[in-house]
């Protein structure tokens, strides 16, 4: 299963207790494309990740991907796309009893995606793409804060996923390490996978080297910005 289209048909999201996120919303994501989702701040980015992820679901309306609409699935019918998702939220999601590699191996592992020695043979690599060998073995409160985030972003690729969402992926990862993750992103969206990225940064340099298409999350509305950049609702 790939995932090829995603569409929000009159989706609300509130918080309890707080204004709505998103409000009536009908949406047709860019496929095939990095998207970059910009807002004032408190307008609900990351909440919109989350929703996008299926760790939050809507209150009204369709989530759908392939036409097929997740808020009627049981967590059955989920996982398989659930298995094409990638995501990462600030430093969030690591194992503490687990080393490094062992975090990277996690998914591929639990979900039996490779055969146990293609699942080392691919964590290895991206260990070694990443020059962090020395500290693969050793448990997350024993390296530095770079390189636990180094790790939740890779594993939120290990399993090539076609949908790709990443809150803040920068903050925190140094300037060499963020050039190296870009050209990774760049490199999957080449061989095939990564059909959809979307990416909430403050990070502007980073941002640009992976030429993004520009969302914006405004009053519980998304849009997509034109050449001239004003914004367009991209409704049907």
């Amino acid at each position: 299963m790939k995932i090829e289209k995603i569409r929000f048909e009159n989706i609300c999201f509130a918080h309890e207790g707080s204004d709505p996120v998103l409000k009536n919303v009908d949406f047709d994501f860019p496929e095939k494309e990095v998207c970059w989702i910009q807002s004032e701040e408190g307008q609900g980015k990351s909440t919109l990740l989350q929703v996008l992820a299926g760790l939050q679901m809507p209150q009204i309306g369709q989530y759908l991907i392939n036409d097929a609409n997740i808020r009627d699935m049981t967590f059955e019918e989920f996982l398989p796309y659930r298995l094409k998702i990638g995501y990462s939220f600030d430093y969030g999601g690591l194992l503490s009893n687990l080393s490094l590699r062992d975090n990277l191996l996690l998914p591929l592992r639990y979900h039996k995606l490779l055969e146990p020695q293609e699942s080392a043979k691919r964590v290895d690599a991206l260990i070694e793409r990443f020059e962090f060998s020395k500290n693969a073995k050793e448990r997350p409160a024993h390296v530095p804060g770079r390189l636990r985030k180094l790790t939740c972003l890779v594993r939120a690729l290990v399993h090539h996923p076609d949908l790709l969402l990443m809150d803040d992926p920068s903050v925190g990862l140094g300037a060499e390490t963020a050039e190296i993750f870009t050209q990774l992103i760049q490199d999957m969206r080449l061989q095939g996978s990564l059909s959809h990225v979307m990416i909430v940064s403050y990070d502007e340099k980073f941002m640009r080297n992976l030429k993004p298409r520009i969302l914006h999350l405004d009053q519980g509305q998304l849009y997509t910005s034109v050449v001239d950049g004003t914004k367009s609702v991209v409704n049907l």
